[in-house]
């Protein structure tokens, strides 16, 4: 599997686009990959020779070097944010979005606000634009592929499952049980276990978990505790259950952090 969180776009080209009805892109030979993300009306846009019909709410990806032309619905007229951009691999040498021609991602208000910040800052053009630019797409680019790549987009997260992650952030040193979280968010212990399942994916006890292990590998990381002090700062007092967990987790053991590091 490539790297894509390794991935850098350049951005070339930026429009918030509301066609009239006599819009259109002639046939011609693109040098850079178009992703175009409809938020109202219709098009249909031929690749290659292919027609592609997209609406409200798609993502249209059009590879670099793919034949590229254009037409709106003369009765509902699109409108878009379009990007055009190479995308690079930390070496420099070319990429390509593992995205279809055509997504069906739905209209999401966060995605919206990004592309008119984007919008903003890419027609200001004040110094330092392009990296602030590069911030917000990449911030673009993450939601894309966790919604078409990862395929894990979730509902927008129920207020009381927040706080509930909130506090596990904020108390993981110590001990959190379920019915701990149930109670802060005034909820059935088995209700919200159940609902915590559904925006997070996994239990409240792998959340947990996973908070305390990233945590530690991050300690370890530093090169400022040992293996020991990591365990007990993390919230785990056996160390050999702590071993366990974190082998789960990463997938090998804390002890390969520290060889790895002295070597």
């Amino acid at each position: 599997m490539i790297e894509y969180e390794e991935m850098v776009p350049r951005m070339g080209y930026f429009i918030s686009r509301s066609c009239m009805p006599n819009w259109a892109i002639g046939e011609t030979m693109i040098d850079f990959i178009d992703l175009t993300y409809i938020i109202e009306g219709k098009a249909t846009y031929v690749i290659d020779g292919q027609p592609y019909d997209v609406e409200k709410g798609d993502l249209l990806c059009i590879p670099k070097n793919s034949r590229r032309a254009a037409i709106t619905d003369s009765g509902n007229l699109m409108v878009n944010f379009a990007a055009n951009f190479q995308f690079y691999d930390l070496k420099g040498e070319e990429a390509k979005l593992p995205f279809p021609v055509v997504s069906k991602v739905g209209v999401h208000d966060e995605l919206i606000s990004l592309y008119k910040e984007l919008s903003v800052e890419w027609l200001r053009k004040s110094p330092g634009y392009k990296i602030k630019v590069q911030a917000i797409f990449l911030s673009i680019l993450h939601r894309y592929f966790t919604m078409i790549y990862y395929k894990s987009y979730p509902d927008p997260i129920d207020s009381r499952i927040q706080k509930a992650i909130t506090f596990i952030h904020d108390h993981y040193v110590k001990p959190i049980t379920l019915d701990d979280l149930a109670s802060l968010t005034g909820l059935n212990s088995i209700y919200f276990g159940n609902l915590f399942k559904k925006y997070m994916g996994v239990s409240v006890k792998r959340y947990i978990n996973q908070v305390r292990i990233n945590q530690s590998e991050n300690m370890l990381l530093s090169g400022e505790f040992l293996v020991s002090e990591v365990a007990l700062k993390c919230g785990f007092e056996d160390m050999f259950y702590f071993s366990k967990v974190f082998k789960k987790v990463k997938g090998f053991s804390p002890s390969k952090i520290t060889t790895h590091r002295k070597s």
